[in-house]
């Protein structure tokens, strides 16, 4: 149901291409991409565990595929920055856009500590100038199938300050922390 949420909501404004909403049991930061503006990166922290985050991301087509619903829950291969990523991304939701559309959400692997993500990711964007996500061919599954674009990449300038803010949401006014 969140996922649902999150794809349907556009509530505050953007700044510098970045949106953070809050829902009951998450904060969610989201950028725009940049191969196809609706589909997004998403980093989502739980109000529970605001010390770690998760990363969702959306992959659109207009290949007329009548299985694509069986993409529900199965595991896709994908690689970051040109990197097989181990454990696959999961599909949350597939949901028919416009007749002939349909929007594929998957989550990477994991939630992850904050601090050693955003270190991470931010390491591979300043040396690489891109952060890049690939739908990639695996034991039964070639994205050509399902897919028309097999890649998106997205600008991750802003993004430590953005997700500080997110954590700062998510733990509330009262117990602010830097990670």
């Amino acid at each position: 149901m969140l996922f649902f949420i999150v794809f349907a909501y556009q509530a505050q404004a953007e700044e510098e291409g970045w949106t953070i909403d809050e829902f009951s049991d998450f904060v969610v930061t989201a950028k725009h991409g940049e191969v196809i503006h609706g589909d997004k990166l998403r980093f989502f922290i739980k109000k529970n565990d605001c010390s770690r985050m998760g990363i969702l991301f959306s992959f659109s087509t207009s290949i007329e595929n009548q299985n694509i619903n069986k993409l529900q829950d199965a595991r896709i291969p994908i690689e970051i920055n040109g990197r097989k990523i181990d454990g696959a991304a999961e599909v949350i939701l597939v949901q028919p856009l416009f007749r002939s559309m349909n929007l594929v959400m998957m989550q990477a692997p994991g939630l992850k500590h904050i601090g050693s993500m955003i270190s991470s990711m931010m390491a591979w964007y300043d040396s690489e100038n891109y952060f890049g996500i690939e739908l990639v061919s695996g034991p039964n599954f070639n994205p050509d199938d399902y897919f028309d674009i097999l890649r998106n990449n997205w600008k991750l300038e802003g993004l430590p300050q953005k997700i500080a803010e997110a954590q700062s949401i998510c733990r509330g006014p009262d117990d602010i922390k830097n990670t």
